[in-house]
């Protein structure tokens, strides 16, 4: 089998304009950008074939990133003028950032959504907002304060709605790894992924718990990392 599959990871970025398009529209982009440059998919076997490719998490509205993986299987190769033809291709925002070739072991492509546990996320903290307090905070050190509260506490409670309109409390304490303040940004570590021990929790969702509602981040997703928090390249 491996024979006549070539399996490959992208790493692009999804920054300006292009934080604007949802996760189904982004994945077309991806899709259509990558035909104009002539790769030959993998398609999977059944009445409606589809390329085998694999996606890194959904990342909410805009919200940009560095990281964003792709996994995908072609029948041939890809030409020498892949990473030029796919610059012509796609928009401007729209770059890669690593193309490495994996190793086909005759098994099946694990998903990127099951690989990927946890994302390393940066914020800039909005210093008009600290003064008029929109963050609910005052000053730098409230600001520091209030993170330092929320990793000693043991609950972490956040709203969310159940597919049937059932509106639950969630605790995701765990679901933060790490908050730290750094030169001025706010960066922490979210599970991410598919796990059915913790729940996935949201950047944005994370911000809107920790400060106010109505407060507006510029939030960045930096890398990801496995079960053993070793990075994913």
């Amino acid at each position: 089998m491996c024979k006549k599959e070539f399996r490959y990871q992208l790493k692009l970025s999804k920054i300006n304009e292009l934080k604007f398009l949802s996760h189904l529209d982004w994945q077309n982009l991806i899709l259509k950008s990558l035909r104009r440059a002539r790769v030959n998919f993998a398609l999977t076997e059944g009445f409606n074939k589809v390329p085998k490719i694999s996606f890194s998490p959904a990342l909410p509205l805009f919200i940009e990133s560095n990281c964003e993986l792709l996994n995908f299987i072609t029948v041939e190769p890809l030409s020498e003028s892949f990473l030029e033809d796919f610059k012509t291709a796609a928009p401007d925002n729209l770059r890669i950032l690593n193309l490495k070739k994996l190793e086909c072991d005759g098994r099946r492509m694990v998903s990127l959504d099951n690989l990927i546990q946890w994302a390393l996320y940066e914020a800039e903290i909005p210093k008009n907002n600290i003064v008029n307090k929109t963050l609910g905070i005052s000053n730098f050190e409230d600001l520091i304060y209030t993170v330092e509260k929320c990793l000693s506490s043991n609950d972490l409670f956040i709203e969310k709605k159940t597919k049937k309109g059932i509106i639950k409390q969630v605790n995701y304490r765990n679901s933060v790894k790490s908050a730290e303040v750094v030169d001025g940004k706010f960066r922490f570590i979210l599970k991410a992924g598919q796990d059915d021990t913790l729940p996935a929790l949201r950047a944005d969702e994370f911000l809107k718990y920790l400060f106010n509602k109505d407060a507006i981040f510029e939030i960045k997703r930096l890398s990801f990392f496995d079960k053993n928090m070793a990075e994913i390249l």
